[in-house]
């Protein structure tokens, strides 16, 4: 069937009663499923009011169709903006947990009688550290020894003199007991220099606020130092007492068998 050509007028005409010819629409403009009205314009999507650009992000556009029945026809779907408020969109009964909190509580174990027992031993060595630091420091040199950069005993405790010549005749009195007298103090059974210590502490508690009780130390190594040295010196007279008699006896041998060389030669003669 042939078709015709209308041709329309580009002006309406008001006077004209008849309206006027419905502009040519593509199809995704029109309303499939109702009637086509001209007495609403087709609304665009960038006509609509939308919200602020920072509540976007928690809003959920869905793109829907009235049904036919619960609309008014138009010429374009419209568009439902369904919007959820940020509280009921990211909300969550519960509270959320600090991410510092929660990941030291995940690695936490509990303490075990191993991680108690070094607590209670570094506890104690930093005690020990502290009373040594507070205790009475040994003085620079060699005991016995003043003119020599060292110091004398009895000047550098600065005690009462009764006190001090009862402390010396009592460690004199062990050192005689427990140790070899014949021996220096480093040539000394340690369990034995222990001993003596102890015992001296025992009885002088006041030794117990010297460092590493340094007064009973230099007490024994001057003392073991003087006896060493006494019997030496006591070894050596031996050995040259002993030589000197052994050459006594020679010469006094030698001297006898002249004299009966002699005896003997006389006789000779007078016969």
């Amino acid at each position: 069937m042939p078709s015709t050509i209308k041709s329309i007028s580009p002006f309406y005409d008001h006077d004209s009663a008849t309206p006027p010819p419905f502009p040519t629409m593509l199809t995704d403009q029109l309303e499939l499923f109702g009637k086509a009205s001209r007495s609403k314009s087709s609304g665009l999507l960038a006509d609509e009011v939308l919200p602020p650009a920072h509540t976007l992000s928690s809003k959920k556009v869905h793109v829907s169709e009235v049904p036919a029945q619960s609309q008014k026809s138009t010429l374009a779907p419209e568009f439902v903006v369904a919007s959820k408020t940020p509280a009921a969109w990211f909300g969550t009964p519960y509270p959320k947990r600090a991410p510092s909190q929660a990941r030291s509580e995940s690695t936490s174990t509990p303490s075990t009688s191993s991680d108690k027992e070094e607590a209670v031993s570094s506890d104690n060595d930093l005690t020990s550290s502290i009373q040594s630091e507070l205790k009475v420091p040994k003085p620079p040199g060699e005991p016995g020894r003043p003119g020599r950069g060292g110091y004398t005993l009895e000047t550098a405790l600065n005690w009462n003199r009764k006190v001090y010549s009862k402390f010396k005749k009592y460690m004199h009195a062990l050192i005689d007991e427990h140790l070899d007298t014949k021996k220096c103090l480093s040539a000394q059974d340690p369990a034995l220099l222990k001993v003596v210590c102890q015992k001296a502490v025992d009885k002088f508690p006041d030794l117990e606020v010297y460092s590493n009780y340094w007064p009973v130390n230099d007490m024994i190594m001057m003392r073991l130092k003087y006896t060493s040295s006494r019997a030496r010196r006591r070894e050596s007279e031996l050995a040259a007492s002993k030589g000197k008699k052994i050459k006594t006896t020679v010469r006094n041998f030698f001297s006898l068998e002249q004299l009966v060389a002699d005896r003997r030669r006389y006789d000779i003669e007078s016969l």
